[in-house]
């Protein structure tokens, strides 16, 4: 069948000969660039070249098909993949690749609706609405029904109204299923009496996206929900991208959720009766790396790909290019106990490489210890790099130990996922005045800089004029220009208010003659409206920290003049709007010299020479809630696949005996994942914690938690001396300390937190000494010696340490020699006193909270087995047998 197109081909397209496009790649992949097909599936599996093969099917279409560029639509989940995605087609088909649509879903969407939008009412300027946006506009809301944000969470909330959007949920829809007498906009309603719930959620939605309307703004979610309805409300519009888009490129399919996956189809035409004939679809992604299912991820979209698209091809891209075979051979193994999935198995040519490394500390203390430690040893003997390295955890709250062991040793990193830039509270205060310039009719942020920097107009203020608004069905914006109407308006606030009003008209005449050069309009704002003015004022030390953040963001500005031909004001607020935490990671090639700590999740996409995969205990990874329940475990090991996938060449496994959550010492037992991995692919440094050795030995006495000497109990075989003290004695995380008196840190008497942005000291700092990292935390650790303090009186290396508390504060303190015995492995203890034997498929049992149960399957693994049994209505549950409140019958 052909492409081919009665257009003539655009000049400026390079078109490659076919060998030059099908040159390098393997058979798989020169099958996949070529088919010619109405619907492919590139199944590619980790490090397979995905990226590769997908540049050069497009140029195919360009070179081969005679597509025009302007017939792409190329979709990808991060707006640093579609860079990279634009940088290697440019190489491909020259500098048009640039101007291509190359870009995230809620870029394209955005796109669409600034130049279709008002069929579903947004004008062109609409504002788009980031999560503390969001939560401040939920909270206003909140109030005005009376109901406390401290009882109905404004983020709980939020998320329940996602979750419609994700699913094309309007708030129309919901409001007749749950609560049909609601009227959105309706004066004199209380809900305050209602309890968290579908009728509470459908009457906060409405009014939610009531005052979003009201201020042409959109949130996240609705970019790709309202995208949606304008293409199926407006036949004039959808038949304009039918005809524009032919080709169509998706990326990480695996990843989409229903809006996206119904998103695809509108712009293919799949269901369109527009007499144009659907566009070629093409997807790529791999269902062992689906992993989003908690932001709506749906994994069927992929698995059901060949039964939704006619004449569907699939094509399995196995051989990897990243990793050893070693590496690969545990992915397999760990990812081989998912059912359901499409058979896959990735091999290489690049040969076994080294043995995964494994590591099993008595608690979370020395795993971090032991990993910094290593992470030193492998810079100073095997030649790596800190920027080669990433630790990898299953939830945030793992990375403080790792930060506070890296602080230590003075090894710099940098923190994915932690405060990003464009959310410090000056950067939003500036960003808000920008996007009320852009949209005077954004009331959320309007009202966010009313008293930015402070001008004497408080809550009494915006009160006033907030009310007036909403009775005479204007904007805040509006009811400033007249305040000589508002009743009970005084001079004395009268004065101030139009001092602002005539300050925002002065900034707005700016911008619009300045709209090229934003960068310029940043620099008004942060002169005029004295937000910098009043932070170099303060005596705070860290205000001045503040002042270089401002500064940071007219850099920014400016740098997206620079890479942006056609700059404009609202194309800037795009560009920060859809950043992302990944978008801020080094690019390939790039290497900041830092140690890179994040989340599982985040480490999508990236590859390091060296990974730590951390924390493998159960109920931390897989986590807890994943215990019982089947499909939520399948994506846990579909997380650990993706997580062995990220090494290159070098993997460490590491776990704890002992982890401190909530103030208090759990034991742990070892992942089911470590299980799935070959005996023989894993070099364990230690593989016994000393809780292994009381459990077996049925001992519960312990030695006290943070009482160790060095790695007293340790192997003393592997040599390692610890951080901590400058000479030969060994040091200790406080009391026990085999050959010196130094603690945990003690090198001198810098203090982490209390270093200013930008700074050039001894201490870390923010983006001292070149790039620094913003948006995806920063990087740290830039020479820190001495003992660390985390916050008001406490101390690192003083005796254990009790974290995680519900109040948040972090203390220290030295615990009794009997601590562990009664706290450390109270949850340790058999909950009854069945064995392996006694179950076996179809045997009958009761559970205190689920009832009535059949066995299903029996994992014997000594004191980590594990029983899957079928509880009706209550579902398919995976229970740790010795911790199962379960009885046989």
């Amino acid at each position: 069948m052909s492409f081919a197109t009665s257009q003539m081909p655009e000049p400026e397209v390079i078109r490659r000969d076919p060998q030059e496009l099908l040159d390098g790649l393997n058979p798989q992949q020169s099958e996949a660039v070529q088919y010619q097909g109405r619907a492919l599936l590139i199944g590619a599996g980790a490090g397979s070249g995905k990226t590769r093969v997908l540049t050069r099917r497009i140029a195919w279409a360009l070179s081969q098909w005679r597509a025009w560029p302007s017939q792409i639509l190329a979709i990808t989940f991060t707006n640093k993949a579609a860079r990279e995605m634009k940088d290697r087609l440019e190489t491909l088909i020259g500098p048009v690749a640039q101007r291509m649509w190359v870009s995230t879903f809620h870029s394209a969407c955005v796109r669409i609706l600034r130049r279709d939008g008002e069929a579903v009412g947004l004008t062109r300027g609409f504002t788009i609405y980031d999560q503390a946006d969001s939560q401040r506009l939920m909270r206003t809301v909140e109030q005005q029904y009376g109901i406390d944000p401290k009882r109905i969470k404004p983020r709980d909330v939020l998320t329940a109204i996602s979750d419609c959007k994700n699913e094309l949920k309007d708030w129309r829809s919901q409001l007749k299923e749950f609560a049909p007498d609601f009227r959105p906009g309706q004066p004199g309603v209380r809900l305050g009496h209602l309890e968290a719930g579908e009728q509470l959620y459908a009457c906060l939605y409405a009014e939610y996206q009531r005052r979003l309307q009201a201020a042409n703004a959109v949130d996240f979610d609705d970019l790709i929900m309202r995208t949606v309805q304008l293409l199926r409300l407006d036949p004039q519009v959808a038949a304009y991208y039918h005809h524009k888009f032919r080709y169509i490129f998706v990326d990480e399919y695996q990843d989409t959720n229903h809006a996206q996956y119904v998103l695809i189809r509108e712009l293919a035409g799949l269901d369109a009766d527009d007499g144009e004939r659907p566009a070629a679809v093409t997807v790529v992604g791999d269902s062992d790396q689906s992993i989003y299912a908690f932001r709506g991820a749906d994994i069927h979209n992929i698995l059901d790909f060949e039964k939704d698209f006619p004449e569907a091809k699939t094509i399995m891209l196995e051989q990897n290019y990243r990793s050893t075979q070693t590496i690969l051979d545990a992915a397999n193994a760990v990812i081989s106990k998912n059912q359901g999935r499409r058979p896959k198995k990735l091999w290489t040519d690049a040969g076994k490489g080294s043995p995964i490394v494994g590591y099993a500390a008595d608690n979370d203390y020395e795993e971090a210890q032991w990993v910094v430690q290593e992470i030193v040893r492998l810079t100073v003997e095997d030649g790596f790099t800190y920027g080669d390295v990433a630790i990898m955890y299953r939830a945030n709250a793992q990375s403080r130990r790792f930060e506070e062991a890296l602080i230590n040793a003075g090894v710099p990193y940098q923190l994915i996922g932690g405060t990003r830039f464009y959310e410090r509270k000056e950067v939003k205060d500036a960003i808000a005045y920008l996007q009320c310039i852009a949209n005077p009719a954004d009331d959320t942020n309007m009202r966010r800089i009313l008293n930015v920097p402070k001008r004497g107009l408080g809550e009494r203020a915006e009160g006033t004029v907030a009310a007036y608004a909403e009775s005479a069905g204007l904007t805040f914006w509006d009811a400033l220009g007249r305040l000589q109407e508002i009743p009970g308006m005084t001079t004395r606030l009268a004065r101030p208010l139009q001092a602002f009003r005539d300050l925002m008209e002065e900034l707005i005449a700016d911008a619009q003659a300045k709209d090229s050069n934003p960068s310029e309009i940043v620099a008004e704002v942060l002169d005029k409206t004295g937000i910098v003015e009043e932070l170099r004022k303060s005596p705070d030390e860290q205000d001045q920290g503040r002042v270089e953040n401002l500064a940071q963001l007219q850099s920014v500005a400016a740098e997206y003049e620079q890479n942006t031909p056609d700059s404009t004001l609202a194309g800037f607020l795009e560009n920060v709007a859809l950043v992302a935490d990944s978008d801020q990671l080094p690019d390939e090639g790039e290497n900041n010299g830092s140690v890179t700590l994040m989340t599982l999740h985040t480490s999508k996409g990236l590859e390091y020479p060296v990974v730590f995969l951390v924390g493998l205990e159960e109920g931390t990874f897989p986590h807890q809630r994943a215990m019982e329940n089947v499909s939520e475990l399948a994506e846990e090991r579909r997380l650990a696949y993706v997580g062995i996938t990220r090494a290159r060449k070098r993997l460490y496994v590491t776990r704890a005996g002992e982890r401190s959550q909530w103030g208090r010492s759990e034991s742990k037992t070892p992942s089911e994942f470590l299980d799935d991995i070959p005996d023989a692919l894993i070099d364990w440094k230690r593989k016994e914690t000393a809780v292994d050795r009381r459990m077996m030995l049925g001992d519960d006495d312990s030695d006290e938690f943070g009482g160790f000497g060095g790695f007293a109990g340790f192997d003393d075989s592997d040599g390692y001396s610890t951080f901590g003290s400058r000479g030969g004695s060994r040091s200790s995380y406080g009391s026990g300390s085999r050959g010196g008196s130094g603690s945990y840190g003690s090198r001198g008497g810098s203090s982490y937190g209390s270093s200013s942005y930008g700074s050039r000291g001894g201490s870390s700092s923010y983006g001292s000494r070149g790039r620094s990292s913003y948006g995806s935390g920063s990087s740290y650790g830039s020479g820190s010696r001495g003992r660390s303090s985390y916050g008001p009186g406490s101390s690192y290396g003083s005796g254990s340490s009790s974290y995680g508390s519900r109040n948040g504060k972090v203390s220290t303190r030295r615990v009794a020699a009997t601590h562990s015995a009664s706290s450390s492995h109270a949850s340790s203890a058999p909950r009854n006193s069945l064995t392996p034997q006694d179950l076996a498929a179809g045997d009958l049992v009761t559970h205190d909270k689920y009832g009535l149960g059949t066995v299903v399957a029996m994992e014997d693994k000594g004191e980590n087995s594990v029983v899957t049994i079928d509880f009706g209505d209550g579902g398919v549950k995976r229970l740790m047998l010795r911790m199962a409140p379960i009885e046989k019958l």
